[in-house]
């Protein structure tokens, strides 16, 4: 959603535009041997007439959706970092999804392939123009990752009080016993 608010147009800003396509999209910046790196960006965009052509080698990412944000070097504006939505059932668009992955598993991951896939120029996020439009983005990711990964120690913290309180040694709880309750061996 914060790159449509923030770079997109006043039309794809409205309630049920912004929200509809905020709720059906996903979007990448990460490349193989870069990743979440924008100024090694590969993937590339050409103005053509009133489109632009799309070309990504295969990247891996989670969540394929109906609406893909995505970002590129447009060729044609002096490598200008841009911002576009892609509409997934565009010729070209390829998601084949991941398997036996060991990390992330509780969402899909897929490997993307953008080949000359045309969108028309509506499709630009217009308010994107280099480095700093990704790494805003990326900013405000730092947020939702932080957040999950305090989530995630939490819940390791609440497993190993519950085991703790459950198991027992020599007939009492591991929680009851002084070692379990120091912070460091003594």
């Amino acid at each position: 959603m914060y790159p449509i608010y923030t770079f997109g147009s006043d039309d794809r800003k409205t309630p049920g535009s912004c929200h509809a396509e905020a709720k059906s999209s996903a979007a990448r910046l990460d490349e193989p041997d870069f990743g979440s790196n924008p100024g090694g960006m590969r993937t590339r965009a050409r103005k053509v007439g009133k489109e632009y052509v799309l070309n990504a080698r295969n990247v891996d990412h989670l969540r394929t959706s109906p609406t893909w944000r995505d970002l590129a070097k447009v060729e044609n504006e002096d490598n200008k970092v841009r911002g576009f939505l892609v509409e997934t059932d565009r010729p070209g668009f390829k998601a084949d999804d991941i398997h036996g992955k060991w990390s992330l598993r509780a969402s899909v991951t897929s490997g993307l392939s953008l080949q000359d896939v045309h969108i028309p120029e509506s499709n630009l996020l217009p308010g994107t123009g280099g480095l700093k439009s990704p790494l805003m983005c990326l900013n405000q990711a730092r947020y939702g990752i932080s957040w999950g990964a305090v989530g995630a120690a939490m819940a390791c913290y609440d497993c190993a009080l519950n085991i703790a309180a459950s198991q027992a040694v020599a007939r009492s709880a591991i929680a009851s016993h002084h070692s379990s309750s120091k912070s460091s061996p003594g």
